[in-house]
């Protein structure tokens, strides 16, 4: 695998045009934007966006399409965006412009040259066809995050853990020019409209999709991980000066996107650094999570992370599906949404789809697997792939539909989860073709002329592209089957894994 870093212009630029780069949300194989990234490229590729527009996009709502995962299957929420198709490349265009790359990497040669801070989260090229980006990511955090962590047990004494509270929603936008260009340079009144630095481009872009304001990025493409990383590398830099000036000297830090393990031999110089990462974070509108800033003197231990110790120390190996999902159900109870059920919850899909043992109490399995998929939404693709495989285990075509009318209520009782419900309509799409859909990206599946991304401030050939080029694949909803196939649990599998 290779950093985004190592990659020049040209390549960097194919990259985050690729469709899993725009978004890296999980959604049904049928959604596919890469014809209209490539539509859109063509169009305004030598061209500036204010070329294409009849009015300002921030008086406007819905430039950028939202779409909400419930966290807990309660109250908390995570809101995913599908970015304007016309904002995305003509940023992309911006930031890989050849010269604007070049200074890009250089920056971030200045943020990671001191070795005591060593951040992780850059995204990623996989060089192997069999491995997505997004499992090589995974490999990388597995390599240089946990594995990293315990070898340094061989150095250190005592581990601070700790992340920023809401990270993407509350990074400040013109903290970007800052972190590219320097403060003081940035904030020059003569450079807070200078098109020419490219810090002050992607802030103008970032405002053009969220109505003007300059609080928060969006989550859910792989651009907005990066750009994240030019706030939070500008973050690294400032607390080594810092600690520098403090003479502060035996330390390490590993980062990955907005989670911090401090390493130290002393725990009071520990504290110390969490301190000013603490005032860093604050002068840029950002605050560490005290919930979630833990101080350890077991570094092996702290290392691994307590969904993944509590299924090491109690997973045994079941004799049969019931008893195997009991105990993931157990697991999602005490660590709702976590990583390792969703690990798990693929290995389980894996082993179904190869077993031909019979299935005795269905229901039960059913009701097993909606219960962990309601408590923990993060695994609803490998659970709509499991409960198409049970659902056609069952004898008749009225029960199937029964169970699935059971299931829609169950999912419908959830607050605000609309990624759950484009995951439903695959589960529903061969069983119930009549069912109507009120969320935009659902009835596009049926409907090409639905809008999804409010486009009425673009004008022209540019506006028709983005409304007009399907981002569904009809034959492949015309050819889908009730029970998922191979192909798509393959990608729902290998998707996140390593």
């Amino acid at each position: 695998m290779r950093s985004i870093l190592e990659l020049n212009a040209e390549e960097v630029k194919e990259y985050f045009l690729k469709k899993e780069s725009y978004s890296s949300i999980d959604l049904p194989y049928y959604f596919n934007f890469g014809n209209l990234l490539e539509a859109v490229s063509k169009k305004i590729t030598g061209h500036r966006l204010s070329d294409f527009k009849q009015e300002n996009p921030r008086d406007v709502d819905n430039v950028n399409y939202q779409l909400v995962s419930n966290k807990n299957g309660k109250y908390a929420w995570r809101p995913f965006q599908l970015i304007n198709p016309a904002i995305y490349v003509s940023l992309v265009n911006k930031m890989t412009n050849e010269e604007n790359w070049d200074f890009i990497k250089n920056r971030f040669s200045e943020f990671q040259e001191e070795s005591r801070v060593e951040c992780h989260s850059i995204p990623v090229l996989s060089e192997s066809e069999k491995k997505s980006n997004k499992s090589a990511q995974i490999l990388h955090w597995w390599q240089k995050i946990e594995q990293r962590s315990i070898s340094l047990a061989l150095d250190y004494k005592y581990v601070i853990h700790s992340d920023i509270t809401d990270c993407y929603g509350s990074i400040y936008t013109h903290s970007i020019s800052w972190a590219l260009h320097t403060k003081k340079v940035a904030k020059k009144t003569e450079n807070r409209d200078n098109d020419s630095l490219i810090g002050v481009v992607i802030d103008n872009h970032l405002q053009d999709m969220s109505h003007g304001q300059t609080n928060g990025i969006p989550q859910g493409s792989t651009l907005m991980d990066f750009i994240s990383e030019i706030v939070l590398g500008y973050v690294d830099l400032l607390l080594v000066e810092k600690l520098s000036a403090l003479h502060i000297e035996d330390y390490k830090i590993l980062r990955y996107r907005d989670d911090y393990r401090i390493f130290t031999n002393d725990s009071f110089e520990a504290e110390q650094i969490t301190k000013y990462l603490s005032e860093i974070l604050f002068s840029l509108g950002l605050r560490l999570n005290a919930h979630k800033t833990i101080a350890a003197d077991d570094i092996i231990k702290s290392s691994i992370k307590p969904d993944k110790r509590y299924w090491i120390r109690n997973r045994r190996i079941a004799e049969n599906k019931q008893k195997w999902l009991i105990q993931l159900y157990l697991l999602s109870e005490k660590f709702p949404n976590s990583g390792t059920i969703d690990t798990q919850m693929r290995d389980f899909l894996e082993f179904l789809k190869d077993s031909d043992k019979e299935d005795h109490n269905l229901k039960t399995l059913i009701s097993l697997v909606t219960e962990i998929t309601l408590r923990n939404p993060r695994v609803t693709p490998s659970a709509i792939a499991i409960l198409s495989i049970f659902i056609d285990r069952l004898p008749d075509k009225e029960q199937r539909l029964k169970i699935t009318d059971k299931i829609k209520l169950k999912f419908r009782n959830i607050p605000n989860s609309s990624f759950m419900m484009v995951w439903f309509q695959r589960l529903y799409l061969k069983i119930n073709e009549t069912e109507e859909y009120k969320l935009p990206l659902c009835k596009k599946v049926f409907e090409p002329d639905e809008k999804i991304w409010n486009c009425g401030w673009l004008k022209g050939n540019l506006k028709e592209i983005v409304e007009q080029t399907n981002i569904v694949e009809g034959e492949e909803v015309e050819k889908a089957k009730a029970k998922l196939e191979e192909k798509e649990i393959n990608e729902i599998i290998t998707s996140k894994s390593y």
